[in-house]
């Protein structure tokens, strides 16, 4: 009864087994007998006569295995072998040496270039088996190759994806930014895009309000958890909705669109011209700072509520606090990345603003710390950084 033919499948699998095996062998015999070896075992030959073809032949012909003879003229094998490794990729292919030579400094010096040593004459049961254990190796490599390769074009097409999304956001959010000289900001993302959100807005009553809100963690995924504020903010403002309704209408839809593992940690605030009467709900931002003419830290208002998300509709405190203002002060907001620079404990990078803005006039102040987040501040910030300045000169 004749052999059942191979399915495609076995025939597939021959086929991926298949590689590319270097021989310099100068003996026409010895040539022979290990192509014929390695074409049973399915693999492909590509043959030199000296170790000068060996080296041209490995740079042109990429092989997966080298098999170099020691003793062969033009060039021998050892000096092969060293040239092989300074080629791209020779430093980690499989190499192994084929010679009669017996005597053990040789051999001990063969071994120092190559991963084996077969003596001769070549026992062809015993080249196969030392060659399967190579070419286990080189299989494992090469999926590998094949799984770094799919890895980086994942990357890639993320990458590109992150890109477009960027883009299209901050498009989204420069057009939702309305600029005003009372009203200054700066949005410094630790990657590719800031995982805050700063907005500003004029209510009908000619109220100046501003929102901040830093998502846990940064990037683009991050942005995406600060997005649903954007259209909450701009329509509640448009109205004339009060700032604790605008703050509890952002937790529901955080809640309704977010995963419980996500949380904002945000900040509102308005201000009325005519009176400068200032209304703040902080929850979870560092301390909003009231600073005088002189860049001195008046008043602080600390975070007395829980950031966005981690309360229920029913939890959640919407209570603002009020402050009267006077002409000339300048109320400041920022994310927890200006005062975690070097790492530094939240006290000490209140501390390192604090002391960059005293003594520093309105028209510096913010120009100075947007100058500290620069390389040559010495800093270096680990998330992203935001901030807005409101001035209230400069508010009719």
């Amino acid at each position: 009864m004749s052999d059942p033919a191979p399915s495609a499948a076995n025939t597939a699998e021959a086929l991926a087994l298949s590689l590319r095996v270097l021989i310099a062998e100068d003996n026409r015999i010895n040539r022979l007998m290990v192509c014929e070896c390695l074409k049973r075992n399915g693999h492909i030959a590509i043959v030199a006569e000296n170790g000068a073809e060996a080296v041209e032949l490995f740079a042109a012909e990429d092989p997966d295995v080298v098999l170099l003879d020691i003793v062969m003229p033009v060039m021998d094998g050892l000096e092969a072998a060293r040239r092989i490794r300074a080629l791209p990729n020779g430093a980690t292919i499989p190499l192994l040496f084929l010679s009669a030579v017996d005597d053990q400094p040789s051999k001990l010096a063969s071994l120092k270039l190559a991963d084996d040593f077969i003596a001769k004459p070549i026992e062809p049961k015993l080249l196969a088996a030392k060659l399967s254990a190579f070419f286990r190796q080189v299989h494992l490599q090469h999926q590998l190759q094949e799984q770094v390769k799919q890895t980086q074009s994942a990357l890639h097409i993320l990458q590109e994806e992150n890109e477009l999304g960027a883009y299209v956001l901050d498009r989204m959010l420069n057009s939702a930014f309305q600029t005003d000289d009372c009203v200054r900001y700066l949005n410094q993302a630790a990657v590719n895009f800031s995982g805050d959100l700063v907005l500003y807005s004029r209510s009908p009553a000619g109220h100046y309000i501003v929102l901040l809100a830093d998502a846990i963690g940064h990037g683009i995924a991050a942005a995406f958890n600060v997005f649903p504020l954007m259209s909450i903010f701009t329509a509640m403002t448009r109205k004339g909705v009060g700032l604790d309704t605008m703050v509890r209408q952002m937790n529901l839809s955080l809640r309704n669109l977010m995963p419980v593992d996500r949380f904002v940690s945000a900040a509102v605030v308005s201000i009325d011209p005519a009176t400068l009467t200032m209304e703040l709900w902080n929850g979870g931002l560092p301390p909003i700072l009231v600073l005088d003419a002189q860049g001195r830290t008046r008043h602080q208002f600390e975070s007395t509520h829980l950031p966005l998300r981690l309360a229920t509709d029913d939890e959640i405190d919407c209570t603002l606090i009020r402050h009267q203002l006077k002409r000339g002060e300048e109320v400041m907001l920022f994310s927890d990345g200006l005062i975690e620079a070097n790492r530094e404990s939240t006290q000490v990078g209140l501390e390192r603003v604090q002391s960059l803005l005293h003594g520093e006039t309105e028209d510096t102040r913010f120009d100075i710390l947007a100058a500290s987040l620069q390389p040559a501040s010495g800093l270096v910030f680990h998330d992203d950084v935001s901030l807005i300045s409101m001035r209230t000169s400069r508010m009719r």
